[in-house]
């Protein structure tokens, strides 16, 4: 083995170029996920867009914008990520429709509420923990399983969270509560992409986690901004909110072969409040 000279290294439009792949996107009505869909449709690849059946008209607009604007094919799916018969009829219909699956972003999640310790219902915290960490645990693992079966490798994508490494400040003048439910499950979406990364790395497959912090997605519009500024302004080194453009470069960059030495890691992007 020896040092790649200059003109040996791979040119930057080779190596973010997603061309002919085929994406997997959960919780793709939303902010992040559309907006995450569309850069790796931007990026060449086909993808499919899925939510819960409730969102299917918003999936199946967001697939319009995205094949209008970028020239490749997309896939509507609709299910719940916690029932693993529909995580596995979903990737398979996505695979199928494409003939093979490259990239799967399990970015599908809530947020909970009355969220703490001291109150939270036992179905609320029930809910998140479901749908967070139990529904990625089975994205990763159908899709995992299923880019093992086409044998070209692959990337697994998570969106963990901020709220995975602090506890939110409870105070009337941030944040509602501490989060009991969403800290934990995205917590243990930080250490699950660990072992995912480690049980198919003989595959080629790699699987890193996201953590944004307060990303801007839309799902804010019509809040009290009020508590949400102040937070800005006193916990957030940058002092803004992050743009869904912000959130898009870090899931190219790990989707692309610019990450190919990338597993089983956590990349944070939250302005900076998680280095206090």
């Amino acid at each position: 083995m020896k040092a790649l000279k200059i003109n040996e290294l791979k040119r930057v439009n080779d190596m973010v170029s997603l061309k002919g792949k085929a994406a997997f996107i959960t919780g793709a009505a939303g902010g992040i996920g559309r907006s995450c869909a569309a850069i790796l449709a931007d990026a060449g690849a086909n993808v499919t867009l899925m939510d819960i059946p409730a969102k299917a008209d918003v999936l199946a607009e967001n697939c319009r914008e995205i094949e209008a604007r970028y020239g490749v094919e997309t896939l509507v799916c609709t299910g719940d990520v916690r029932s693993e018969e529909d995580v596995t009829r979903m990737i398979n219909e996505a695979a199928d429709r494409f003939g093979r699956l490259d990239i799967v972003f399990s970015n599908a999640g809530v947020a909970g509420k009355n969220d703490n310790a001291s109150e939270i219902a036992l179905e609320e915290w029930q809910k998140v923990i479901d749908i967070d960490l139990t529904g990625m645990l089975l994205v990763d693992r159908v899709g995992g399983n299923k880019m093992r079966d086409f044998g070209n490798g692959g990337a697994i994508i998570n969106t963990a969270s901020m709220s995975g490494m602090i506890i939110n400040k409870k105070d009337v003048n941030y944040m509602r509560s501490h989060m009991v439910a969403y800290a934990s499950a995205k917590a243990g979406v930080i250490q699950m992409t660990k072992s995912v990364a480690l049980c198919y790395a003989q595959d080629g497959i790699r699987c890193n986690c996201i953590s944004p912090g307060m990303i801007y997605s839309g799902m804010h519009e019509g809040w009290d901004m009020t508590p949400l500024n102040r937070f800005i302004d006193n916990e957030v080194p940058l002092k803004r909110f992050g743009t869904l453009d912000e959130i898009t470069g870090i899931v190219l960059f790990l989707a692309s072969d610019m990450s190919t030495y990338a597993t089983g890691s956590n990349f944070v992007v939250d302005g900076g409040v998680t280095c206090w």
